[in-house]
């Protein structure tokens, strides 16, 4: 009977020990990615070029301002995404962008008007580099490239 109480309590300090070593992974995943979060916050600023001007005859190649801001929920980013227009920002969208720390990729599905689409970002460092896609043909509608202000 002692050996058996001895395997029971055996048994629950080791279950003990895993459940706390899965909370402090999880834990520290969660710091890692607000850590990663706050690094992406910021203005950054670059290019967009139209990758089909025949399909989508109103897209115009953009200098471009994302002025990228932490949210509420601890996976999201707020985007507010500014054309340069006579060297002045002019708002063109403000979307939420989850953000995966594991692939470094930022994404945001949007329905506007009778438009439904995808942005799709990969973070490098201090650059961002991704694509606008139209929903469900997945065509590409634009590449984007921005580099983080100092």
């Amino acid at each position: 009977m002692k050996r058996i109480t001895s395997l029971f309590w055996c048994f629950v300090l080791f279950a003990g020990f895993a459940s706390a070593s899965v909370i402090i992974q999880a834990v520290t995943l969660q710091e890692k990615q607000a850590s990663e979060i706050s690094k992406l916050v910021g203005n950054w600023s670059g290019e967009s070029v139209c990758v089909d001007k025949e399909k989508f005859p109103a897209c115009h190649d953009e200098q471009v301002i994302y002025r990228v801001a932490a949210s509420s929920k601890p996976d999201v980013l707020t985007v507010t995404m500014d054309k340069l227009v006579n060297d002045k920002p002019e708002t063109m969208g403000v979307l939420d962008f989850v953000y995966d720390a594991e692939r470094q990729t930022l994404s945001s599905e949007f329905t506007r008007n009778n438009r439904h689409g995808i942005w799709e970002f990969l973070v490098k460092g201090d650059t961002i580099e991704g694509t606008l896609t139209t929903l469900p043909d997945k065509s590409l509608v634009r590449r984007v490239k921005v580099r983080k202000d100092k």
